[in-house]
């Protein structure tokens, strides 16, 4: 019960990773407000936000009726992948943008004087291995995840002393619907499943639930000493 009496906020809790660190964190003795455009595949236990996570009104929802809140996880993330660099709309890159970095420095800020009224926190975001080798076909996706790199360490820096923690997990493929859709946008959508999966060293797609673990470790106050840093459960991607 490594978050009792712990109120977290995260968000795209209806699928993938959100979903499972929902869980993982209700397991773990918190009170849950989850964060998607669709309610539907929450966990059980879930106070559901329903809205667009860059909008200022789902996140001051949120905020509201969590009260006090100890944790954040922002989880929700796109991508657009399958596309060449040359060829990627602006439009595509500023939505890219806007969920997977913009939203998280919307989110921390948004939660940050309840944080600091509660003595401190613990906020989670997701980067990626990729923001740490680069790949092909993914270049708002991958420079967005290398953006989380940079804002956490800033952020973790800036807000040590209101005692506010800031982290995050770089996964490496993790076998979610987020996954798929990329996989499906492949020409080869099999070839591409194989060279992903086997660029791991233990060949192997990671699940959401090792993910889950890392982002619970991080808000728990067993990682009381951990600000500004990068976790990777990449499944000896970076070290292939």
């Amino acid at each position: 019960m490594r978050l009792d009496g712990k109120t977290i906020i995260i968000t795209g809790a209806a699928s993938g990773i959100g979903q499972a660190s929902a869980r993982r964190a209700l397991e773990e003795g918190a009170r849950v407000i989850g964060v998607d455009l669709n309610g539907d595949g929450m966990p059980d236990g879930v106070e559901p936000v329903i809205g667009d996570v860059t909008a200022a009104a789902t996140i001051a929802r949120a905020v509201e009726t969590a009260g006090t809140i100890h944790g954040l996880g922002t989880i929700a993330g796109i991508s657009r992948s399958g596309v060449a660099i040359d060829e990627l709309s602006p439009e595509d890159w500023d939505q890219v943008f806007a969920v997977n970095v913009k939203a998280c420095w919307q989110w921390l800020v948004g939660a940050l004087p309840s944080m600091r009224a509660a003595g401190g926190g613990s906020v989670v975001m997701v980067a990626s291995q990729l923001a740490f080798g680069g790949g092909r076909l993914n270049a708002a996706y991958i420079a967005s995840k290398g953006a989380i790199v940079s804002l956490v360490k800033t952020a973790g820096f800036e807000l040590a002393p209101d005692n506010v923690r800031v982290n995050a997990v770089a996964p490496g493929a993790i076998d979610t619907p987020m996954l798929n859709g990329s996989m499906s946008r492949a020409e080869d959508p099999a070839a591409a499943r194989d060279y992903s999966r086997n660029r791991h060293a233990m060949k192997r797609f990671g699940q959401a639930d090792e993910i889950a673990n890392g982002v619970v470790y991080l808000l728990s106050d067993e990682a009381s000493f951990s600000t500004g840093s990068v976790i990777t459960i990449d499944g000896g991607w970076t070290a292939a």
